[in-house]
């Protein structure tokens, strides 16, 4: 259950990170082939895989927080 609340946090956090510094960069970093370009593409991954965040949310709901089981 602690680890869907870092995979769910860490991978939230890599997309804002990303995102706040291609907005310091300006719209080149964008277009350009640059490492925080490619870093954002892989960043927009994380919420996906080793499960979406939306199943983390339900084990950390049920596991974490004795909530019932949501309707699926």
């Amino acid at each position: 259950p602690e680890s869907s609340l870092n995979k769910v946090f860490w991978s939230r956090y890599d997309i804002a990170l990303h995102e706040t510094a291609l907005d310091l960069l300006g719209p080149d970093a964008e277009v350009a082939d640059t490492a925080w370009a490619e870093g954002y593409v892989f960043a927009l991954a994380g919420p996906i895989y080793a499960g979406t965040n939306e199943i983390q949310r339900d084990i950390i709901a049920e596991r974490l927080l004795g909530l019932p089981k949501g309707r699926r």
